[in-house]
């Protein structure tokens, strides 16, 4: 799913009080002013960090989302299940001279309903329910397609009607390729450590 936008509002209050966040970013929640989802929530994503390594950050997020969108086209190639997974693909912006935040950048992309988290980049599972099986099979499945070398995982988002929609995907690399959230060979197993194969 991807942004079809170019232009959102947020309130101060939304980005002074984020409604999430994860261990590098802040998140908040506004509403599309343009395109095909005008109208419709989205959320704002910047790094607590600062401004120092935005650009690289920014450059390995985008790298682990295309990588994880292959993945996940290969997997709905299966047709394991019957409905879809897929991934939001964030969109870097920039803060409009007006802002407080001017100048500085953030990932923007559509909101997820019933956002719930199936598993981590260090192994823990969520163990309850059909959804959550498919999410750990999904990381084996690119353990296996990729001859061992990664694993697709922090896998988190919304179940809909007729699909699947994940937010902010890690892939672990033997390598490290993959940012702050890639935790090389540890992390992959790590993640197998406390993996049960369920098919």
């Amino acid at each position: 799913r991807h942004n079809d936008s170019v232009n959102a509002t947020f309130s101060h209050d939304a980005l002074n009080n984020p409604f999430a966040s994860g261990a590098f970013r802040w998140v908040a929640k506004g509403v599309y002013t343009s395109g095909a989802r005008s109208g419709q929530a989205c959320v704002l994503k910047w790094f607590k960090t600062g401004a120092v390594l935005e650009d690289d950050y920014f450059s390995l997020d985008t790298k682990a989302v295309d990588r994880a969108l292959e993945i996940v086209n290969r997997f709905n190639e299966l047709n394991i299940v019957n409905k879809s997974v897929k991934i939001n693909v964030p969109s870097v912006w920039m803060f409009d001279k007006t802002a407080s935040k001017a100048g500085q950048k953030a990932l923007v992309e559509p909101f997820i309903q019933n956002y719930q988290k199936f598993n981590s980049n260090t192994g823990w599972k969520d163990d309850w329910g059909a959804w959550p099986q498919v999410m750990q099979a999904l990381s084996h499945f690119r353990y296996h397609v990729s001859g061992g070398n990664h694993v697709l995982c922090d896998l988190q988002g919304g179940i809909y009607q007729h699909e699947l929609v994940l937010s902010d995907p890690v892939i672990l690399s033997r390598t490290g390729d993959y940012g702050v959230t890639d935790l090389g060979r540890d992390g992959i197993s790590s993640f197998f450590s406390q993996h049960d194969c369920n098919q």
